[in-house]
């Protein structure tokens, strides 16, 4: 018979084992309790720590080892149910310490095990492949621009430049350069930040702090003001420095000059070796921001033709019949690449003769193109930008200089004194200063590329494409077919009542209707009619315009004047230099108004009488 006290034995060793640790917890639970409060202390300081390396080491284009996220979520679910497990401890009874106590126990261990998985060996970072290698969009350079590029890149990598600024007029591929630029720069490994940014028309701070931070894989409280947000961004790249960290930040579309200081951005300096890359239209932007300028210009004929084929298509750039149509659009573009890629898209897979030639005659109209997509929507809208910005009297003053023809040259003195015959100047208490300010308004558009200087200063010119935006916003006010080689007057219907100027000069005009049926145009202000052939001027014409304050009918081969110009009682300023046949004028009656009389170069030799009273 078996001997049943060795399995008694055996049982009862069972059963006193979790008695004896049950016991213990409950001995014991105060300590225990201690240490699970101790745990979850230095479980918070590990993460801490833990996440401060992790904050120091995720710059831009870095990412959190996915070993440390993982601890990271672990940590917030023991935290989590420690705190759970502490609740039932501040609400348990005497009676009940031993079970907490080993729920304590447990849970202790648990903290501690998740301790010791922070021992991170290395770098808590990898790089991040969603942002390490993101090349921007972009096109092919040609000729030109890849000078510039690699005068940009040159100032990137050098050590003597830290603010560059990239300017020139709307489409002409600033940014398409700078584009080109960043991706050559993802490349390298000068600068371990790289961040782009573009700016809004209406400049907006704390959107840029945004931006950058947002690039930065950091962020920014958003309750805080400017001041405060700018003061911890420079903390942040400073911070960034310290480790060797150099950024190079490229702000595309600047609108107008500010202070880096203001964002959170330190000057570039040849210690740090940071860069900023600004691109604009305003050279006062360049200027007052202390940055090396390098200037985008137009294409030349042979790299506009370029340009054009690579984007119009094979079918189309082989086509002998399309030859002669492709060159005059080229030649309609005047070099700005972003009216030579939209027409090239619009003109893409077309092999229809007759619907290039519209296309020509669209574009050679100014006003009316209807069937070119994206000249309107794209290119007139791109340059409307710049135009937009000018206060009102500064945008009439603009518009006026669209009167000359397509890409004549005039003399700022020339036009000052329309501007100021026309009101468009103030008075200021002398001529001199009005005339002053109009230079400055001169200066205005040019340093916004709006136009363009010529070589003598004494100059300027507006581009073809400019200049057709122009004309086309004021189509119902304006009249100009300047330069058209017109051998007689528009047609009737299109002189609208509503018309303010209207421009015929540089034309073959020799004759104007005996009787014209137009009405009186009461708005209309400037008539431009100098340089074509006009050997008789009606009785009645001037009848038409009571209101004229400017009339230039300069370079004319005309014998006499209607009596009927003595009484545009408005008028301010006649041009009749270089009308060689000109030999008389009619007696004065209400030119009281005429504050300048050109002669120079007609047949007058005295000046007839009351003449001499203006």
């Amino acid at each position: 018979m078996n001997d049943p006290v060795g399995p008694i034995l055996e049982v009862i060793k069972f059963i006193g084992r979790p008695a004896r640790n049950y016991l213990k917890y409950q001995r014991k639970f105060t300590e225990y309790v201690a240490d699970f409060k101790q745990a979850q202390v230095d479980l918070l300081a590990k993460e801490a720590d833990i996440q401060r390396q992790l904050d120091d080491e995720c710059d831009y284009g870095k990412m959190p080892k996915k070993g440390v996220e993982e601890w990271f979520k672990k940590v917030e679910d023991n935290l989590a149910n420690a705190r759970h497990v502490e609740g039932k401890v501040s609400k348990g009874k005497c009676l009940f310490r031993s079970c907490l106590g080993k729920l304590v126990d447990e849970t202790t261990q648990a903290l501690k095990e998740i301790h010791a998985g922070g021992n991170f060996s290395g770098r808590l970072v990898v790089n991040d492949p969603s942002v390490a290698a993101v090349k921007l969009p972009t096109q092919t350079l040609v000729g030109h621009q890849v000078r510039v590029r690699d005068e940009i890149y040159g100032y990137l990598m050098g050590g003597e430049v830290g603010m560059i600024g990239v300017c020139g007029m709307g489409g002409i591929g600033k940014t398409t350069i700078m584009r080109d630029v960043h991706n050559r720069l993802i490349q390298e490994a000068k600068f371990k930040n790289l961040i782009w940014i573009t700016v809004s028309e209406n400049f907006d701070i704390r959107k840029i702090q945004q931006d950058i931070v947002s690039q930065l894989k950091r962020a920014l409280p958003g309750h805080e003001n400017t001041t405060v947000r700018s003061g911890k961004l420079s903390t942040m790249l400073s911070e960034m420095l310290r480790k060797g960290g150099r950024y190079a930040l490229i702000l595309d579309n600047v609108w107008s000059s500010f202070d880096l200081g203001e964002i959170g951005i330190d000057e570039p300096t040849k210690d740090n070796g940071c860069k900023v890359v600004l691109t604009t239209r305003s050279e006062e932007v360049i200027r007052s921001m202390g940055c090396k300028k390098v200037q985008v210009a137009c294409l030349s004929k042979h790299e506009a033709t370029n340009l054009f084929l690579s984007k119009v298509g094979q079918d189309v750039s082989e086509n002998p019949t399309l030859k002669s149509s492709i060159k005059l659009l080229v030649r309609e573009c005047d070099g700005l690449p972003l009216a030579l890629v939209t027409l090239a898209a619009s003109m893409k897979g077309i092999s229809n003769p007759r619907v290039w030639e519209n296309a020509v005659n669209e574009l050679r109209s100014d006003i009316h193109i209807r069937n070119i997509q994206g000249v309107k929507d794209k290119v007139f809208r791109s340059l409307k930008y710049s135009c937009d910005r000018l206060e009102k009297v500064d945008q009439d003053c603009f518009f006026y200089c669209a009167l000359y023809p397509k890409g004549h040259q005039f003399e700022k003195e020339d036009i000052i004194q329309y501007w100021m015959e026309e009101g468009l100047i103030a008075e200021m208490g002398s001529r001199k200063a009005m005339e002053d300010n109009g230079h400055s308004i001169l200066e205005k558009f040019e340093e916004n590329y709006l136009l363009e200087r010529v070589e003598n200063g004494a100059c300027v010119k507006m581009h073809d494409v400019v200049r057709k935006m122009a004309l086309n916003i004021t189509a119902k006010i304006f009249m100009v077919k300047a330069g058209k080689q017109l051998k007689e007057l528009p047609n009737e219907e299109e002189w609208g009542e509503d018309l303010e100027k209207v421009s015929l000069m540089y034309n073959s005009i020799s004759a104007i209707p005996q009787h014209m049926k137009c009405p009186k145009f009461p708005k209309l202000t400037t008539l431009l009619l100098s340089h074509n052939s006009l050997k008789e001027i009606p009785e009645s014409f001037f009848e038409h315009f009571p209101n004229l304050k400017i009339l230039d009918l300069s370079h004319n081969p005309f014998v006499s004047l209607p009596s009927s110009i003595s009484a545009l009682e408005e008028l301010k300023v006649l041009l009749l230099n270089g009308c060689n046949n000109l030999e008389s004028l009619p007696t004065v009656l209400k030119l009281q108004a005429l504050k300048k009389l050109r002669l120079g170069g007609s047949g007058i030799k005295e000046i007839p009488q009351g003449w001499e009273m203006l």
